[in-house]
């Protein structure tokens, strides 16, 4: 095997993943998952509440959006891959047969900006940059 190329593929992988659950009564949705999961919160940010495990869990964070409306035919559940470089990321998952639904740039906001994109299936996910330890945004 090419080791330059594995080593090329394990850089741009994912740094973390996050999961991020649709719900119109944000705070109902995120007491249940706290207790249901034995999670803490962690913070409120605009229309995101994170859950995250007891310090040294390795669970995976989970992230409440608060929506309008659960959108039908949206997937409610769905998956946000945290990496270092999400331009370099969307092109390789853009190379597996994704593609990008749309982009979103909340930086004027103190948010973030990530790409939605479809998996070749039809999944909808979001590539952004990795979350630091005092990064509240998205």
């Amino acid at each position: 095997t090419n080791s330059g190329n594995c080593m090329s593929r394990a850089a741009s992988m994912t740094s973390s993943i996050e999961i991020v659950v649709d719900a119109v009564d944000a705070d109902a949705a995120a007491g249940f998952w706290k207790e249901a999961l034995g999670y803490e919160r962690l913070f409120e940010r605009g229309a995101y509440t994170a859950l995250g495990p007891p310090e040294g869990d390795p669970r995976p964070r989970l992230l409440i959006q608060r929506v309008d409306v659960v959108t039908p035919g949206k997937t409610a559940v769905h998956l946000d891959l945290r990496v270092e470089d999400p331009d370099a990321e969307v092109a390789r998952l853009e190379g597996l047969g994704a593609r990008v639904a749309w982009r979103v740039d909340e930086t004027d906001r103190g948010g973030t900006r990530w790409t939605t994109m479809a998996a070749p299936h039809g999944t909808l996910f979001c590539v952004l940059p990795v979350r630091r330890e005092d990064d509240g945004a998205k």
